[in-house]
């Protein structure tokens, strides 16, 4: 008996967090359920292809251009299960970037009347979509997003030495929602003392916070982390200073490399946290100054370890999430053909 066909939809393949976590469904869980494969649609498409599948993932967000293709993919596929699968939109995101609330929520209620699943990458998120766009439980899944960095199992325990600064990392897109710029003028203005700071990644806002680094020391730019093991081993700490984050892959990794995290209080990152590191205000310098003030190497140490402990396993862990998902969904009776109602 053949497999149902799943195909991942996705409009821009320069994401590396989301391209990289399409890995796992080439895992053998994934496979041992449904035949995965990917398809490019356009950033402005607006009239969908109709596929051979029973299973359809978008892993684009929605928007008010892409209701008509929405539409376009529920009509000319009445027989697939759509599933949605939301990596960018959160409250703090919503906070931060529309201006107009009401008009932003009706489009996502529009959207989501398209499809027969959701999927948050976060608790919190999740918590937030519901209550934006009027989902209902059943309507969510919740699955944390995995990429397979390889070694991170394998770095070598924290062990700050006496008289060596704290080496405390970041890294990722240089972009607005990372919040690299705050982390700089924290650590210029005296807020992080006791430590050294390395930046790795790269994007649109390099020349910028190059500027703010500029004439700093103790600053270091690491450019594009191309070996996430060796870049973790490297480091002390790592944080996320960010305006906005759905999940935090930087978290995870962090967690399963040992090494505690420091994150801000925004949607999907408090929750990665447990005893693996701390919640921190990074708009507040006296917040930032006083959270590495108790950064003794017993409690590093103590960190570290929960949060090997708290990701054992978490790759897995989420490719049996799918693999479940999967079958609830074409085990499911086949429906009549979809017909949009108005609302």
């Amino acid at each position: 008996m053949s497999l149902p066909r799943l195909v991942n939809l996705l409009d821009d393949f320069a994401l590396g967090g989301v391209s990289r976590g399409l890995g796992i469904f080439a895992s053998a869980p994934i496979r041992s359920v449904a035949d995965c494969s990917v398809a490019a649609v356009s950033p402005t498409a607006t009239i969908a292809p109709r596929l051979d599948a029973e299973i359809i993932v978008i892993h684009f967000p929605p928007n008010w251009r892409r209701l008509a293709f929405l539409a376009s993919l529920r009509l000319r596929n009445p027989k697939a299960r759509i599933i949605q699968v939301e990596h960018s939109y959160t409250r703090s995101w919503e906070q931060a970037n529309v201006p107009d609330t009401r008009r932003f929520r009706l489009m996502l209620n529009l959207a989501l009347r398209c499809v027969d699943q959701v999927v948050c990458v976060s608790a919190g998120q999740a918590s937030w979509l519901k209550q934006a766009a009027g989902l209902t439980d059943e309507q969510v899944e919740i699955i944390y997003p995995y990429s397979d960095n390889p070694g991170l199992a394998d770095v070598a325990p924290i062990q700050p030495e006496a008289g060596r600064p704290l080496r405390v990392g970041t890294y990722g897109r240089f972009h607005k929602a990372k919040g690299f710029d705050r982390l700089i003028k924290a650590y210029a203005a005296g807020a992080m003392p006791g430590t050294e700071l390395v930046i790795g990644g790269f994007g649109d806002e390099e020349e910028r916070l190059r500027e703010l680094a500029r004439g700093v020391p103790g600053i270091r730019f690491a450019g594009k982390i191309t070996d996430v093991a060796a870049f973790l081993e490297d480091c002390d700490v790592i944080v996320l200073p960010s305006r906005y984050e759905a999940f935090g892959q930087v978290a995870n990794e962090a967690r399963e490399a040992g090494r505690p995290i420091l994150v801000s209080p925004v949607d999907g990152l408090p929750e990665q946290v447990g005893q693996a590191g701390m919640v921190v205000d990074f708009t507040s310098h006296e917040a930032i100054k006083a959270a590495f003030a108790s950064l003794n190497p017993e409690r590093l140490h103590e960190m570290a370890e929960a949060g090997r402990w708290a990701t054992r396993n978490c790759g897995l862990d989420r490719q049996y999430q799918w693999a479940w998902l999967i079958k609830r969904l074409t085990a499911q009776h086949q429906r009549p053909a979809y017909r949009l109602q108005p609302a």
